[in-house]
């Protein structure tokens, strides 16, 4: 099966039509996908997803725009899709396409076609892309896949979009990194009944609260409690044994 097809079926078995996704984070948690972040010291890649005791699990760099966050995320999905626990993704050729099942999953073909896109301008391919929740360059290379753009207009555009600094970043851009609603409710359900802090909450998992907190950056609003330094996490307590 083609990305495109797979990201068709995908987003008519999760009934989105042809419409924008929404929020892609609370509908991959929403569809058993467990989201966390990545920590700081593993910042130099955009994502990460594995599947364990058959629960898929998506590690996302939360440092980058909404707009690139939420194609990290359909991207993750892609490889969660395209390259399960059966097939080991591996290689340009899994990058890209688990790069065009977002794209397709991000940017349905009937929908883009039906915003009159053809030969777009600048401007309103940076019109368009706040519609659909992706960064210029994504809506641009989308374009062109689907014969919208000539290879010279699709060209022209890159370079312009790369002078006004689009390349890396969306200089206009005010969305918002989406967050999760699902560890949001685990803290609550964790704190309100059972009155157990964040720091408690830390200790029971046998890590410190940085390390928590780093696992949860910028996908739910949790910080450290003030009082002090956090106490060190319960660990195994090791002796050494000297050999006969």
């Amino acid at each position: 099966m083609t990305p495109e097809a797979a990201a068709e079926q995908v987003r008519a078995a999760w009934g989105l039509g042809e419409a924008p996704v929404p929020n892609a984070l609370h509908l991959i948690e929403s569809n058993g996908v467990r989201v966390f972040s990545l920590p700081s010291d593993c910042l130099d890649i955009d994502a990460f997803s594995t599947i364990k005791c058959g629960t898929p699990y998506v590690f996302l760099n939360t440092r980058k725009t909404g707009e690139r966050g939420r194609f990290d995320i359909a991207h993750e999905l892609g490889h969660l899709v395209l390259h399960c626990e059966h097939r080991i993704p591996h290689g340009r050729d899994s990058e890209g396409e688990a790069n065009d099942f977002a794209s397709a999953f991000l940017m349905p073909r009937a929908g883009i076609v039906a915003q009159r896109l053809r030969n777009a301008s600048i401007d309103r391919i940076l019109s368009a892309k706040r519609k659909w929740g992706v960064s210029a360059m994504a809506l641009t290379y989308r374009l062109r896949k689907l014969d919208l753009l000539s290879e010279w207009r699709y060209n022209q555009t890159v370079k312009e979009l790369a002078r006004r600094g689009y390349r890396r970043a969306e200089p206009d851009s005010s969305m918002v990194r989406e967050s999760s609603q699902l560890l949001v409710k685990v803290f609550g359900a964790l704190r309100k009944p059972l009155n157990m802090t964040f720091s408690e909450l830390a200790n029971e998992l046998n890590i410190y609260p940085d390390e928590l907190n780093e696992y949860v950056f910028g996908l739910a609003p949790i910080g450290i409690e003030s009082g002090g330094e956090p106490s060190a996490p319960a660990r195994p307590k090791l002796r050494l044994v000297s050999g006969v």
